[in-house]
């Protein structure tokens, strides 16, 4: 539930918010979207659709009309198009203004800048590894990416980075004794790679703003002057206020993807020697780095915050791997009697994971409620 939701539940039991003023409230709170956002959401979804789309057909333009045109006019088309997308982005960079653009723009000529190396690899037959077109990709957009601050970027970043270690630890000289530890070796770089991705990523994209009331002033006119909305009372706009307000960080969307990927890539670290017959090393090295990806996940997004969808990836990777885990010991027979156990082990798993998240969230829900009641005794 969101602290403007809770806000208004708070006043109503208080009987200090009417309820005929609720639905005020709730818009003024902008509980529900306004025709602004409504308008602002639009607005920046087709611009980033537009962007992509235009983007997306030079490189298909140039794949359908291969046979048809020569060396120079296809780099001519595709270096033509990252001039002129660093040329406008240099442009509205010196007026300062469309901050959006200026980053679609970089979106946009980093998807340009892996469109011509693969073009001059195809065209010239280099021979090199995939592996190299994606490093190459990846190192030759950093600046921008550095410069753009845009999260949709910086997982592009992350992917060609993903995609070029998946490409190039297979290719690795490092031999081991036991496949299962060469097999643990790749995916656990993979894993600690995204790892150490989503704790840069929490850094750079924690949003640390206080989250106050938007509620400056009244919500009407004559009701809520002496309200008090998370630990700030809501008084006249004139009337200076030295109440401190409390801050609740929240997850930016794109931490949610780096999240998801780190949860996919350790589940797998984790299950990936289930069914050899095994080097008790990799099983302890793949179990070790697992258990220690739990742990800061809980510490992270239940001790330091509550986040209940990071939570729930940690809930969701612990039922898969204790599922293989009992899956290798009780079906080696394929017997009914191992999938009867494993159908209610996964139920009674699936039914603990639910009811700890509700009662995380309803912890959260008393504490946001507790820091309101101590607003309201402030005042």
């Amino acid at each position: 539930m969101s602290q403007p939701r809770r806000t208004i539940e708070h006043l109503l039991k208080q009987g200090i918010l009417p309820l005929e003023h609720a639905n005020d409230a709730a818009l003024h709170l902008q509980v529900y979207p306004s025709k602004r956002s409504w308008l602002v959401f639009f607005d920046k979804t087709l611009l980033i659709i537009g962007a992509i789309a235009l983007v997306l057909s030079l490189v298909f333009f140039i794949a359908y009309n291969w046979l048809h045109m020569g060396k120079i006019g296809k780099f001519a088309l595709v270096e033509g198009a990252l001039v002129i997308t660093i040329a406008w982005y240099v442009a509205l960079s010196f007026r300062r203004r469309f901050q959006l653009i200026r980053q679609l723009l970089l979106l946009i000529a980093s998807v340009i800048t892996g469109s011509l190396l693969a073009l001059f690899g195809q065209v010239y037959q280099t021979g090199a590894d995939t592996w190299q077109l994606f490093f190459g990709w990846a190192v030759l957009i950093t600046p921008w990416v550095i410069i753009a601050r845009f999260p949709a970027l910086w997982l592009l970043w992350l992917g060609l980075i993903n995609a070029c270690l998946t490409l190039y630890l297979p290719l690795t000289n490092i031999q081991f004794s036991d496949d299962s530890l060469q097999s643990v070796f790749y995916v656990a770089a993979l894993a600690l790679v995204n790892l150490v991705a989503l704790y840069f990523w929490l850094m750079s994209f924690d949003d640390k703003r206080p989250v106050t009331s938007k509620l400056s002033g009244h919500i009407t006119d004559k009701q809520l002057s002496s309200a008090t909305v998370i630990g700030r009372p809501t008084t006249n706009p004139n009337t200076k206020s030295n109440t401190k307000s409390n801050t609740n960080p929240s997850l930016h969307w794109s931490t949610y993807v780096v999240g998801l990927l780190s949860t996919i890539f350790m589940t797998y670290l984790a299950i990936v020697t289930v069914f050899d017959s095994g080097n008790i090393w990799a099983i302890l090295i793949s179990v070790t780095v697992w258990l220690g990806w739990c742990g800061f996940i809980y510490w992270q997004f239940r001790q330091r915050r509550i986040d209940l969808l990071m939570l729930t990836y940690l809930s969701f990777s612990i039922i898969v791997v204790v599922m293989f885990w009992l899956g290798k010991w009780l079906l080696d027979g394929f017997d009914a009697g191992g999938f009867l156990i494993l159908s209610l082990v996964l139920i009674g798993l699936s039914s603990t994971a639910v009811i700890w998240l509700r009662h995380v969230s309803r912890l959260d829900n008393e504490h946001q409620t507790g820091t309101i009641n101590k607003g309201a005794d402030h005042e």
